[in-house]
């Protein structure tokens, strides 16, 4: 996994359990190993296969090739599409990215299971009308604002461009699929409007294609959420830097018993990703709770959420325009709603555990002529 943290270590050991429901010794790590540690990591238990996210092999030449390694493209962190090279296999994590996929090693899209001993129905009170567990970027603050990200003489400062980012990145949102595209418009913005060039880092990467379409995203969403009714915000306390957001604000959701708690107790639970098969989609169908999910171009299509639920038997359909008729048809038909959960519940168990994902990921190595176990 790519960092130490407590969610990760949640995903790790659930994924862990999926391989060993086919008797396959597995051990994992929290936080990506340098070239001595993997090495001795790989001395300690003579692995066949490692499955990493957000690593390709591409980054760890170093890698002995007897031993099969996997990809799972979760989150690009702001790089290029081109780095992720090198995998025997490469899962990507957003449906959008197949189409733009360079390479013509072994690839297709993968989407998160959900741990049935962590994540089931209870039968419990609603505490919460409606909920979002998630995180928001910081505002921008004014050294990120005042940052000169002019490739020449003429100074062009970050704070000038982002109106036009922030415009052009809610009309062109579906020509944004990969962070390549991101880097487009902010070229395009710079010469056409301002008659300059940009210097990139790492930094301002990140900020268009991580930080930026997600505070966007967000904010569209929670500011109609909070036009309609009341809100419960878990996530980390960037939350409280946020004056409309501060006081629907409880806590950071350590766990996944505590998140499934609060799915559970949510009357109504949001999620805002362009990706409908997401985390947090599969853990909240998987605890019995209701989830409204936005509508978008990719739901269709491979890897859409589409192909997997139905909309309105499983999980509630929305856009921005109707979410309001949605919410209060949902208030006002508690049976129907009450049945939604059930059945996304009951579809979980039965198609989209760990234990469901892992065996696709057997078949695949079969596929490949691949022998692991």
């Amino acid at each position: 996994m790519p960092r130490n943290t407590l969610w990760y270590q949640g995903v790790a050991r659930q994924i862990a359990r999926g391989f060993r429901a086919f008797d396959i010794e597995v051990s994992f790590h929290c936080g990506l190993l340098d070239e001595a540690d993997l090495l001795q990591w790989i001395n300690n238990y003579n692995p066949q296969l490692i499955f990493e996210m957000n690593r390709p092999r591409g980054d760890i030449s170093f890698l002995p090739r007897h031993i099969v390694h996997i990809c799972w493209v979760v989150d690009f962190n702001g790089r290029p599409i081109t780095d992720f090279n090198g995998s025997d296999i490469t899962y990507l994590f957003g449906p959008k990215w197949i189409e733009k996929f360079p390479f013509n090693s072994f690839y297709r899209w993968f989407g998160p299971g959900a741990c049935e001993q962590e994540y089931f129905p209870e039968a419990c009170e609603f505490k919460y009308q409606s909920s979002f567990i998630g995180h928001i970027p910081r505002p921008w603050s004014p050294g990120e604002l005042s940052r000169n990200i002019s490739s020449n003489d003429k100074r062009l400062l970050f704070s000038e461009v982002l109106p036009e980012l922030e415009k052009n990145f809610i009309e062109f949102k579906s020509r944004l699929k990969i962070p390549e595209d991101y880097v487009d418009i902010l070229y395009d913005i710079a010469e056409n409007v301002f008659g300059s060039e940009v210097v990139l880092d790492n930094v301002l990467k990140y900020d268009l294609s991580g930080r930026l379409i997600r505070l966007l995203n967000r904010q569209q969403l929670l500011d109609k959420i909070l036009d309609i009714t009341n809100l419960a915000i878990f996530g980390p306390a960037n939350w409280l830097e946020w004056p409309n957001y501060k006081n629907c604000y409880h806590r950071f959701l350590e766990t996944s018993e505590e998140m499934r708690w609060v799915y559970c107790r949510s009357r109504f639970n949001f999620h805002e990703n362009g990706n409908g098969m997401h985390f947090r989609v599969m853990d909240c169908m998987a605890s019995g709770g209701l989830i409204f999910i936005p509508k978008g171009e990719y739901d269709d299509r491979t890897g859409g959420i589409k192909n997997f639920f139905m909309s309105d038997k499983h999980y509630v359909e929305f856009d921005i325009g109707d979410l309001e008729d949605k919410y209060q048809f949902y208030v006002n038909n508690p049976r129907q709603a009450q049945k939604i959960r059930y059945s996304a519940a009951v579809i979980i168990r039965e198609n989209h555990t760990w234990t469901h994902r892992v065996k696709s990921i057997l078949d695949d190595l079969m596929y490949l002529g691949y022998k692991i176990g």
